[in-house]
Formats: structure tokens, C-alpha cells, sequence
């Protein structure tokens, strides 16, 4: 049994500890939270009031307030045996989450970060599917917004990076600009070491969305539908909706699915490696972008090493 705690925003809702109380694998024996909340009475014995000391009762740490996902506090936890799960809200520059991987190597413990639209059913079988990708392609069509762009290329190059499975060898980006000098489209083309190509094609319209990705091994390819949530074969084995239904509380089934990482010894699919090599590529589009927006020019292109 893992003991753990969890680190709560203070201005959120009532969490449902009941919830939390059905994972399996786990202990639970701390809970910190900075608002005024009031919990019910058979889980004030497990309230602390110092976040400091929640790191040291615990093997598992559980950080849903973005507040606490600083690299001092992080590293607290690691040096003190924490495995630790994250909010997706990060904060924290390339350079810092470095620093939390390697003492997360040297204490052998595991890191994992929140994201549900990575725990979409649809992820388990596209890593089967993507074992001998010789092409991936991912389509999307979304509102022109621009506060939602970042979480749309993040988790777009995050499940690329899964599908592939290696590491990045060149990238290339086009780009084009409304007049408003927000994004009209962005087009990401990634070459992996092990031989294998994905490109990303994102355009931003108030057209009907769309979001696919595309798995081509030999002679035939998969599509994966996000809407419609739909695979399709072809040469045509089946389609259909998908088996499993989307989890009705994302955050709970990842929390269990991490638990299973840890007590496998598995290192976990949605690591802050790959949210580094993300980070990275994210800082070069925006940059690019950048450019372009003050040069005016029609395209841009770079290349990673």
C-alpha cells in the first residue's frame, strides 16, 4: 500500500474524497489545502495545516494546486522519496523541470503530470497501432482563440511524441497570420531518429471542428476520430465507435493508473521528459511566430538538432 496525500486549491469546489477512497493500492494520510473549506468530519483527521510537512508522510504526492508545482517544493518531495503526480497547470521553465527529472532518477522515483485529453481511451490503442508507424498525421480544426492555442499544440506534439515513440531529429514549422497577427494555421513537421515522420496541421476558424490523427504502418492506416469518437481501417477492418467509454472522472482514473506505475515499477506514459521536449519545441513555434508577426513574411522554418 502507497501512502498518500494530496495538495488541494483552496478555492475550488468540495473534492470527492469518496472517489479517491475507492483507488486501490493506496493509503491515504494527508490532506492540505489553503482555502476555507470544510470537509466532512471523517476526514479532518487526515487535514494538515503546514504544506511542508505533508512530503514527509508520504510515498506518493498528489499536487493539484498549481501554487505548490515550484521547483523548491517539488524537490522537496523528491528528495524525501515522493513519487509525485501533477497539475497540469506548470509553471516551470525547461530548465527547472531538468532538474526534477534527474533527482527523480538519482531517488528512483517517477514524476507524472495531468492531462486528460492524453487519458482518452482512444491512447491505448493508438500506442498498439503506432508500434511500426511509418507516418503519423494529426488534423485539427478549432475556434480561433487565443488563449487555447499552447494547450492545443501541447497536447497534439505530446501524443505525437507517444505514437512515435523516439526522439525528435529535425522539425520544421509554416505558419500563417491573420491581421489581427494571431495565428490562421500552424503546421509542425517532426522527423524522428527511428525513421518515422508525423506532421501536425492545426487551422483556427470558426468552421465545424475537427480533430484526427492518422497511423500509417505499410499498407494501411488508421484514423482515430476525437469527435466523433470513431476509428476507422483501412483497408476497411471495422468501424464503429469505440468500445470503452471516456472516463466519467479523468483525474481519478489517472491517479489510479499511475498507482499501477509505481507498484510495476513502469515508468509512466505522460512523463515530465516528454513535457520538456514539448516545452522545447512549444518555445521555438511561439518564437518563430513571433518573428514572423514583426517581419511580416509569409513562412517560417527551422530546423532542431
Amino acid at each position: 500500500m502507497l501512502s498518500t496525500a494530496i495538495i488541494l486549491p483552496g478555492d475550488t469546489k468540495m473534492f470527492t474524497f469518496n472517489s479517491l477512497r475507492t483507488i486501490q493500492g493506496v493509503e491515504w494520510d494527508g490532506i492540505f489545502f489553503s482555502g476555507k473549506r470544510r470537509h466532512p468530519s471523517f476526514d479532518r483527521s487526515l487535514i494538515y495545516s503546514s504544506p511542508e510537512l505533508i512530503p514527509l508522510i508520504c510515498d506518493l504526492l498528489i499536487v493539484v494546486d498549481p501554487q505548490f508545482c515550484t521547483l523548491e517544493y517539488l524537490s522537496f518531495a523528491i528528495r524525501n522519496g515522493c513519487h509525485l503526480f501533477l497539475s497540469d497547470q506548470l509553471s516551470l521553465t525547461e530548465e527547472e523541470r531538468k532538474q526534477l527529472v534527474h533527482l527523480a532518477d538519482e531517488g528512483n522515483t517517477y514524476i507524472r503530470i495531468q492531462n486528460d485529453f492524453l487519458f482518452h481511451p482512444f491512447h491505448e490503442k493508438i500506442k498498439v497501432e503506432s508500434n511500426d508507424a511509418m507516418f503519423i498525421e494529426v488534423s485539427q480544426t478549432s475556434p480561433s482563440k487565443p488563449e487555447q492555442i499552447d494547450k492545443l499544440l501541447n497536447d497534439n506534439l505530446l501524443m505525437i511524441l507517444r505514437a512515435a515513440g523516439s526522439s525528435v531529429q529535425k522539425v520544421d514549422v509554416l505558419c500563417g497570420l491573420l491581421a489581427s497577427l494571431e495565428p490562421d494555421f500552424i503546421n509542425v513537421d517532426l522527423n524522428f531518429k527511428n525513421g518515422s515522420v508525423a506532421t501536425l496541421r492545426m487551422v483556427f476558424s470558426e468552421q465545424e471542428q475537427s480533430h484526427f490523427l492518422s497511423i500509417h504502418t505499410g499498407g494501411e492506416v488508421t484514423i482515430f476520430d476525437f469527435i466523433q469518437n470513431r476509428i476507422r481501417h483501412i483497408p476497411d477492418k471495422s468501424t464503429g465507435k469505440i468500445e470503452k467509454e471516456i472516463p466519467m472522472d479523468p483525474l481519478i482514473e489517472q491517479i489510479s493508473d499511475f498507482i499501477r506505475n509505481i507498484t510495476e515499477k513502469k515508468s509512466p506514459g505522460f512523463s515530465l521528459e516528454h513535457e520538456i521536449t514539448v516545452l522545447l519545441l512549444m518555445e521555438k513555434i511561439r518564437k518563430k511566430i513571433e518573428n514572423q508577426s514583426i517581419l511580416q513574411i509569409p513562412s517560417i522554418h527551422l530546423h532542431i538538432q
